[in-house]
């Protein structure tokens, strides 16, 4: 029997397999929005945006100022308003924090976590990290004067880095863009996922946000769950299966 919550894949595994389940209803979704996570840019999604565009779908990256959660939410939307038809929002790491604020807007039918924060209304990203054992201290960020943040390079590469290559993962490091430290402490309020369908793709080498709370957060959520076993830039690192989740998700969107 076919447990529609929980698909396991791994690079031995075809995805394929989740086209077509039975019970899923197929809808018109082409138009697709990705939104990157924290300190890094769109570039970070150019392999999945390759893959999708090349399907026929509509992509469109939004570059978050990161300014704060309210500022980055509200870039979501300007991407929303431009779209002509229903969207499947699409959000990793941190920015699965902005996809679950922003997901409410009705064009919105699926979101997808990729290795990403899924939170309830009243928690950030912050409390979640706190929840599970985790490297990622504040010890490994830099914080500035007026409250923006870097995680600082060597952090970045064994923390974020692993399963890309060293030059990839250090040029993260060095380009990164500075973000509100604000951002992590920031309490949802609202949550789309509880009424629409969503997607986790868990990273199982994942060393910033623990696959533990990846796959507790989506089984809360009642995410249908897909392994990958990677690290944390799953974009970068594993963008054929990214891209083949987030395709599959637009055909069965209910």
């Amino acid at each position: 029997m076919i447990n529609l919550r929980t698909l396991t894949l791994s690079v031995s595994v075809t995805l394929g397999a989740i086209i077509a389940l039975p019970g899923m209803a197929i809808a018109d979704v082409q138009n697709i929005i990705l939104v990157h996570g924290g300190n890094v840019d769109g570039s970070t999604w150019r392999g999945v945006y390759d893959r999708l565009t090349a399907e026929g779908l509509k992509v469109t990256v939004t570059q978050l100022p990161m300014t704060s959660v309210e500022d980055d939410v509200a870039a979501v939307q300007r991407s929303l308003d431009v779209q002509d038809g229903p969207v499947l929002l699409v959000g990793h790491s941190y920015g699965g924090v902005v996809v679950t604020e922003a997901g409410i807007d009705p064009d919105v039918k699926g979101l997808v976590y990729v290795t990403a924060f899924q939170p309830d209304i009243g928690e950030s990203g912050g409390d979640l990290l706190a929840s599970a054992a985790s490297d990622f201290t504040a010890d490994k960020l830099t914080v500035t004067d007026d409250g923006f943040l870097l995680v600082n390079d060597d952090a970045f590469l064994s923390l974020a880095g692993n399963g890309l290559s060293e030059e990839d993962a250090l040029f993260l490091a060095r380009s990164q863009a500075w973000a509100n430290a604000g951002n992590l402490a920031h309490k949802v309020t609202s949550a789309a996922w509880q009424d629409k369908p969503s997607w986790m793709t868990v990273a199982t080498e994942d060393l910033l946000i623990s696959p533990e709370l990846q796959r507790r957060m989506a089984e809360r959520a009642g995410s249908t769950i897909i392994e990958i076993k990677n690290g944390h830039m799953l974009p970068m690192t594993s963008p054929d299966e990214v891209a083949e989740v987030i395709a599959q998700a637009a055909k069965t969107v209910n």
